[in-house]
């Protein structure tokens, strides 16, 4: 299984608390293999958590069904994306900013801690999976729920103001059309990184974000 990273300095506290995210993160991504292998259907809770060597009690403990573990790392994702945000130099403009923000996601590697390619797969079983959209859109506004409070506090918005919520909304929605379009190409002529980058900066570049007052 994709390993969470962690540090050989931490505490015992510290190494407990990654050693439980590691097994919800190999709980998810064995949900999501034997999903993707045998249809969703087809799987049963005691069965992914035999396959991680825990208990059905254990799955419970971390997870309320199937469909909430195989959906789990894509709030990964959001968190990743907000980190990404909040690490962008100060002075840069929150265009640019938001744009290498949501870039950043799509590293030759993957994100740390996914397997490579998992995000193709991912969506591909939630478009065959009906019963994984639910679990999916709450991923996806919690999601946009954080970067917005990331956005709101680069710029020194109050939490919940309109300003943050609307560019969230426009740029994960902007990530998600080029996802599309990209996969939609018979002949691929860029990365899907450059696609992301040019459909972010698109949304977020036809306005001057800075001097934005709108709360």
């Amino acid at each position: 299984m994709a390993g969470l990273p962690s540090s050989p300095e931490a505490t015992p506290k510290r190494r407990r608390d990654l050693q439980k995210e590691q097994t919800r993160l190999d709980l998810a991504l064995a949900a999501f293999e034997l999903a993707r292998t045998e249809g969703l259907a087809n799987v049963r809770v005691p069965q992914i958590a035999e396959s991680v060597g825990v208990s059905t009690r254990t799955f419970n403990n971390y997870f309320p069904s199937k469909e909430a573990a195989i959906v789990w790392p894509a709030t990964l994702r959001g968190a990743q994306l907000t980190t990404n945000l909040a690490d962008r130099p100060t002075g840069e403009p929150l265009a640019d900013a938001l744009v290498e923000a949501v870039a950043g996601l799509y590293g030759p590697g993957g994100q740390d801690g996914l397997p490579k390619g998992w995000l193709d797969g991912f969506r591909a079983l939630v478009a065959a999976e009906p019963t994984l959209q639910g679990e999916y859109l709450k991923a996806q506004a919690a999601g946009e729920r954080a970067l917005a409070g990331a956005v709101a506090r680069r710029i020194g918005a109050e939490p919940g103001s309109l300003q943050p919520l609307v560019l969230a909304g426009v740029v994960l929605a902007a990530e998600r059309a080029a996802v599309l379009h990209w996969s939609t190409q018979s002949e691929r002529t860029a990365r899907l990184i450059e696609v992301v980058r040019t459909a972010v900066a698109l949304a977020v570049g036809g306005t001057a974000l800075n001097d934005i007052t709108l709360h």
